[in-house]
């Protein structure tokens, strides 16, 4: 099991560096008993989930661990989430108690406690007995939201370890898993589950660039040449932004021998560009969502590519069944494209409240419609883009109507719509909002200072375009294909 696996890998590899992030760092040791410190402490507390409020403060993933080790699924939630809306993660996941390791503002009424420092945690002296957790929640993500309203996400504890097997059972994954894994995505972002359970499984060291890192390429690539990187996870976007300066090549990261992709559409421009800057590492692309605990399949790209998209996953092999499904939701043979359906134990346990989405039952297993677009083919998956309007920017799933619905509720606003703007191959460059004002209309700046107050910066649109007049089709819905002709 995930956890005994981890136990093992801490009394194994004691003072090595479990996490790294700047110049703090947590060794195994301390690792395992500031978690099993913090547990005993969470039990002491009830039941019921817990928030995580922080940024990649050790504290956190420490506290991830302790909330696994207590039974009680964790709710990420990272500094950048404005206020209002974290308030609202937290009432929607019914967690009764927040973590805060990161200066917090106001939350209501639920307790909040600030875990002891790790130094605190990982004191010497006598550990907390520990035995393993029922099957349970893991943690809980929520994701953009269709209505408007982000929803969250159940993963069990089964889902973690489903996935944590799978994705170490990938050769490029299992030569690297030992070594040091460089984190790019926030632990609000599923993609993270990739970084923290396989490489402490396997004993490995994670090191993690915080958002200020990113957002300066000279620290990055400081904080890259630092790392003695052996595995990078990222979004594509991450890596197309990398490959803008000639000093991300080998002599940055000498060590560096896989990459894996997910969370959005791999140009197959970046991936040899990529191959040619580093043409030692391993190239593995990946599908999955959110509900289907980060990843179900991936491929590792052979050079030179053909021509085309580059295919995001292999069916044998896979962690769950890969089916394609009709409108009627009937199985299609190999190389009709039709609705990609996952079937098999790494389907989360559906949202919370059991709201509506794609979570259903074929042939008597838990399954999945994601919605998404494409087909089967020579044993490879297909993606070829969604049945709705939901698109991936930067790794997270959006839902235009998440904006529009945020974009309503302003002052002054009359009509709003929201598109994607188009990005290299199939990829998606941000979002464009469009506004019918009743008055005055606000500056694009401006405008997207009040949208922060609710909404995390992925949902911010990166075009403002004030119209006169909103053009409408017929069913009165605003004409989405007049408003691309301002594009």
């Amino acid at each position: 099991m995930l956890l005994e696996a981890i136990r093992r890998s801490a009394l194994r590899q004691g003072d090595k560096p479990a996490y790294r992030c700047g110049t703090a760092s947590l060794s195994y040791r301390q690792l395992w008993s500031g978690a099993l410190r913090l547990a005993a402490a969470l039990k002491a507390q009830g039941a019921g989930p817990v928030l995580v409020w922080g940024h990649k403060e050790p504290a956190v993933p420490l506290s991830f661990l302790a909330c696994l080790l207590a039974g009680r699924p964790y709710v990420p939630c990272d500094v950048s989430c404005p206020p209002a809306r974290a308030q609202s993660i937290c009432r929607e996941s019914g967690a009764s108690l927040v973590l805060a390791c990161a200066p917090l503002p106001p939350f209501g009424d639920t307790p909040v406690i600030t875990p002891p420092a790790p130094a605190v945690l990982c004191a010497p002296g006598p550990l907390p007995a520990w035995e393993p957790p029922c099957a349970g929640g893991a943690y809980i993500l929520f994701t953009s939201g269709s209505s408007g309203q982000p929803k969250g996400v159940r993963v069990t504890l089964a889902n973690l370890e489903h996935f944590t097997a799978w994705f170490l059972s990938l050769p490029a994954m299992a030569e690297t898993a030992g070594g040091v894994c460089v984190n790019q995505a926030l632990y609000s972002f599923d993609l993270s589950v990739a970084d923290l359970y396989p490489t402490w499984v396997a004993g490995g060291t994670l090191f993690a660039l915080d958002t200020a890192c990113q957002q300066d390429l000279t620290a990055l690539y400081s904080a890259l040449a630092e790392s003695g990187g052996t595995r990078l996870t990222c979004t594509p976007s991450f890596i197309r932004l990398c490959l803008r300066d000639p000093r991300f090549c080998p002599q940055l990261m000498p060590r560096l021998r896989a990459v894996f992709f997910c969370g959005d559409v791999l140009p197959p421009r970046a991936a040899s560009a990529l191959h040619q800057r580093f043409p030692g590492a391993r190239l593995v692309n990946a599908y999955g969502p959110t509900e289907a605990t980060c990843a179900v399949c991936a491929v590792e790209l052979a050079f030179p590519l053909p021509p085309g998209p580059c295919p995001v996953g292999r069916a044998a092999g896979a962690a769950v069944r890969l089916c394609i499904l009709d409108e009627a939701g009937r199985p299609l043979p190999a190389g009709r494209p039709g609705e990609i359906c996952l079937v098999g134990p790494s389907v989360a346990a559906g949202y919370l409240g059991g709201a509506p989405g794609g979570f259903c039952t074929l042939e008597g297993s838990a399954a999945y419609r994601t919605g998404d677009q494409g087909f089967l083919k020579d044993g490879l998956l297909w993606f070829s883009g969604r049945r709705d309007r939901q698109v991936k920017y930067k790794g997270y799933r959006v839902e235009p109507a998440e904006l529009e619905a945020a974009l309503l509720a302003l002052p002054g606003v009359r009509h709003a719509a929201v598109l994607a703007l188009p990005g290299p191959g199939a990829s998606v460059a941000g979002l464009a909002a469009f506004v019918e004002w009743a008055g005055r209309p606000l500056a694009p700046a401006a405008l997207r200072e009040q949208l922060a107050r609710t909404l995390p910066a992925y949902l911010l649109p990166r075009r403002c375009v004030s119209l006169a007049a909103m053009p409408f089709t017929p069913a009165g819905k605003p004409d989405l294909r007049a408003l691309k002709e301002f594009l």
